[in-house]
């Protein structure tokens, strides 16, 4: 397998979190590099008032010297786990930052506050990184619990092109999964969609040394696949769940509802997104 690199984005800097506990156990099982990027955000709505330049500048400066100080934490921590990885730290708007830096990795690990939820959903800093990296990313609830992951994987697939690119991103964790259940609602898309991935699913997953089982979903209303989706992963146990994000736009799914805004918004189970 080739080598795989993983880009943590840490919004805080404890190592105990739900974000850096599934990136570092994330690793283990690809045995990928990791790398952590703590960004003191500096957007540039900083600079709109003059006199509180001095002020935003100050603040960020004693915001690096903090994060820089946690350096040695991190080799800690990844010295016992026999990870590879290097302690990132810079200044600067989050989302053009991280999304800048996610272009050389394979995967960007990002934390996700249920208490502090984007309003609206679609517009926060994870929702915007996910549309603007163009890499998956691995969205961590931070109330999940990230016992492991990869182990037991559940594929939300509809057939649209997010979802395709989300399949094709998972393959190095599918393969290594102990179990692969896939819940196949693109029968709601038939119409619209063509056959993706070509052939077809069940024999795309034998090439490419995947075993897994496939379950139709038949949740009715598209609004309904999140709350299905959810209750199949509670069901299984699983500690991930791979689907595509925004087959629809963000406008129209916090408008009428979708599957992304509901697990975005109630899910507790690590999710690697597409865009």
């Amino acid at each position: 397998m080739p080598p795989i690199d993983l880009l943590l984005h840490l919004e805080h800097l404890e190592l105990d979190a739900a974000a850096p506990r599934a990136a570092m156990a994330l690793a283990s099982r690809l045995g990928a590099r990791l790398d952590a990027l703590y960004v003191a955000d500096l957007p540039a709505t900083a600079f709109s008032l003059p006199e509180a330049v001095p002020v935003q500048l100050e603040e960020t400066q004693r915001r690096v010297a903090e994060a820089q100080a946690h350096e040695g934490a991190w080799r800690q921590a990844m010295a016992s786990r026999s990870l590879q990885g290097a302690w990132r730290v810079t200044q600067g708007d989050t989302v053009q930052t991280v999304s800048l830096a996610a272009s050389g990795y394979d995967f960007l690990v990002m934390e996700r506050s249920q208490q502090r939820s984007d309003a609206p959903v679609g517009f926060g800093s994870v929702s915007r990184c996910v549309f603007a990296s163009g890499r998956p990313v691995l969205v961590v609830p931070d109330v999940a619990p990230v016992a492991g992951i990869g182990a037991d994987v559940l594929v939300a697939w509809n057939g649209s092109r997010e979802s395709a690119l989300a399949l094709a991103a998972s393959v190095p964790i599918l393969r290594q999964a102990k179990r692969v259940h896939i819940l196949d609602g693109s029968e709601m898309n038939a119409e619209m969609l063509p056959v993706l991935p070509p052939p077809g699913l069940p024999d795309w997953l034998r090439r490419h040394g995947i075993q897994a089982d496939i379950e139709i979903l038949h949740a009715g209303p598209s609004h309904a696949a999140g709350p299905a989706v959810l209750d199949m992963a509670h069901q299984r146990g699983a500690d991930l769940i791979v689907m595509g994000a925004w087959s629809r736009s963000r406008l129209a799914q916090m408008v009428l509802g979708g599957t992304t805004r509901h697990l975005f918004m109630h899910g507790d189970v690590p999710m690697l997104v597409a865009h």
